[in-house]
């Protein structure tokens, strides 16, 4: 036995090879651990939170939050956003729970703050301010209502009138309206805006409503009205055209088959408001409606003489001549000459004459003429093999398709109506196939299959963390293998030094494989030297092969079990 002495070690690295040192590595190791699984089981059993209200002021933020932790619901607040966050599972009855008790209510008051206290010293000037700030929220609850609007503001500048008509001023209004990202609001929708508003305060006309996007753009123009009238012409124009087209396919589509027929229609209409009044008189046809007949005689009597009275103004009475003797009395009455006389007739007759009064108002969008173009594909014919082939329709077809057609829009000779049909062959164009949606992205909508995979995956990584650090670090702890790799030392000086045998198995090592490194001749104790190159310990390796086949065999047989 020949004693080797030990190496001397630097301080540093004797330390961190310490046995204290090595173990408080390893508990630190272990506890680390145990804190990556903790983290991950608190993660899979953390639920899935999802924004509640979004937008929420913060008086209203406050009130739902007062509300859920009265009903022991369990929310966070988004710290990028503010937002507040429900578990998924909860949303539903969360929201319930709040619109049963007005919240949130929203930063705008309408005509609910005319119910609060005024108190006692509010003058006229602040009550009327009062209703006009609620008439705007009133309105812009309306406006938020339509689906593309996020937020609208309305500012209404009502005058106080005059008592006097012709110092009156009218009333007018403007609106901002804020849009979701990606919609816009269409004529009809700012024209509805624009009414609703005008409809909801006296007095105030359409064309004194202005309304404004966030952009700055002004969704309202009212300067040129031709042309805005121009517009709505050309969409009735094409809607139209479009329900003649429909009437076509719909018709001919059963006949020639499915995608086998195409139309267009051209309308020429007039758009010119005509009134006329027109006022006829028949001359052959009158009634009587009223008449009067005046007559009037007078005769010429001798005139009165002397002075005025009621004596002088009656004419002396007739003579009378007396009886003969022959009874002639009546003869010389005859013989007395007439009195002369004047007569006057007059007569008035108003007759009703036959007089027609006709107001005509034509109609607006009159159909003026028609121009129609159908293209028909060729008719398909099934052979005796079962081929298909394409055949062009005969005369007679197309003359009794047009005769459909003619009928379907009404045709009239009059207005210069036109129809065309011509037969020509489709081009077969393969229609696109959707490509089907996968069942995962379904299933990764639904909220338990989230929260079960967030525990699946939570329990692969804590098996992980097990496998990787967690049991490396027991079987270190268990086997000591601190012990097993410390080289031989000397005890008691150079003249008592005790070695090893070399059949010897040193603690915590199977009694049936010799300790190779307590031998101080081998060279396997080269190999704790840090200062030996990679060669050197293959050299090493090789000849502690050649030297103890037989041990190195059983040493490679025991690695072998034990992996």
């Amino acid at each position: 036995m020949v004693a080797v002495a030990p190496r001397p070690q630097n301080p540093i690295d004797a330390v961190a090879q310490s046995r204290a040192v090595r173990h408080f590595g390893k508990l630190i190791g272990l506890a680390g651990a145990i804190a990556i699984g903790m983290v991950v089981v608190l993660w899979t059993a953390e639920p899935t939170y999802a924004p509640l209200y979004s937008n929420l002021s913060g008086r209203d933020a406050t009130q739902v939050a007062d509300t859920l932790m009265s009903r022991n619901i369990d929310f966070k607040l988004d710290a990028g956003t503010g937002a507040l966050l429900v578990d998924q599972a909860k949303l539903a009855e969360a929201r319930l729970l709040l619109a049963s008790q007005g919240l949130p209510e929203g930063s705008a008051k309408g005509l609910e703050m005319l119910q609060q206290d005024q108190g006692l010293g509010t003058s006229q000037f602040i009550e009327t301010a009062r209703y006009n700030h609620a008439l705007e929220a009133e309105l812009v609850r309306s406006v938020e209502a339509i689906r593309a609007v996020e937020k609208a503001r309305v500012h209404l500048a009502i005058p106080e009138q005059s008592i006097f008509i012709r110092n009156r001023t009218k009333p007018s209004a403007s609106v901002v309206v804020k849009l979701y990202p990606g919609r816009v609001l269409n004529p009809g929708q700012v024209e509805a805006i624009v009414q609703m508003i005008a409809s909801s305060i006296p007095a105030l006309e359409a064309s004194a409503v202005k309304v404004v996007d966030q952009f700055g753009r002004l969704l309202t123009d009212d300067g040129d009205a031709g042309m805005a009238l121009t517009s709505r012409q050309f969409d009735y124009t094409r809607k139209l055209e479009d329900k003649f087209v429909d009437r076509i396919i719909n018709l001919l589509q059963p006949i020639v088959g499915e995608g086998r027929v195409n139309a267009q229609v051209a309308a020429q209409l007039d758009f010119s408001a005509v009134e006329s009044t027109r006022e006829a008189y028949d001359p052959e046809r009158s009634v009587i409606r009223s008449e009067q007949i005046s007559e009037e005689e007078s005769r010429n009597l001798n005139q009165a003489f002397g002075i005025p009275g009621a004596l002088s103004n009656q004419p002396p009475a007739a003579a009378v001549v007396e009886a003969g003797a022959d009874g002639d009395q009546a003869g010389a009455a005859d013989a007395a000459p007439p009195i002369p006389g004047n007569q006057n007739r007059s007569a008035t007759r108003n007759y009703e004459v036959d007089r027609v009064i006709s107001h005509t108002s034509n109609p607006v969008g009159t159909v003026q003429r028609l121009s129609v173009a159908v293209v028909i594909d060729d008719k398909q014919v099934v052979g005796d093999d079962g081929g298909v082939s394409k055949t062009p329709y005969s005369d007679a077809e197309i003359e009794r398709f047009s005769n459909l057609v003619k009928e379907t829009i009404g045709f009239d000779v009059n207005r210069g109506d036109s129809v065309s049909i011509v037969n020509a062959s489709f081009l077969e164009v393969e229609k696109p196939v959707p490509a089907p949606v996968p069942a995962w992205k379904s299933l990764l909508e639904e909220t338990w299959l989230v929260n079960l995979i967030k525990q699946v995956l939570g329990a692969i990584g804590v098996i992980i963390v097990y496998f990787v650090f967690v049991r490396p670090l027991l079987r270190s702890l268990s086997f000591k293998q601190g012990d097993a790799d410390a080289p031989a030392q000397t005890v008691g000086g150079p003249a008592n030094m005790q070695v090893m045998a070399a059949g010897q198995a040193m603690p915590g090592q199977n009694p049936a494989i010799p300790n190779l490194g307590a031998d101080p001749n081998a060279q396997l104790a080269n190999f704790k030297r840090r200062d030996a190159t990679y060669e050197q310990k293959v050299d090493m390796a090789r000849s502690l092969v050649m030297d103890d086949p037989a041990r190195v065999a059983n040493v490679m047989k025991q690695w072998v079990s034990e992996e």
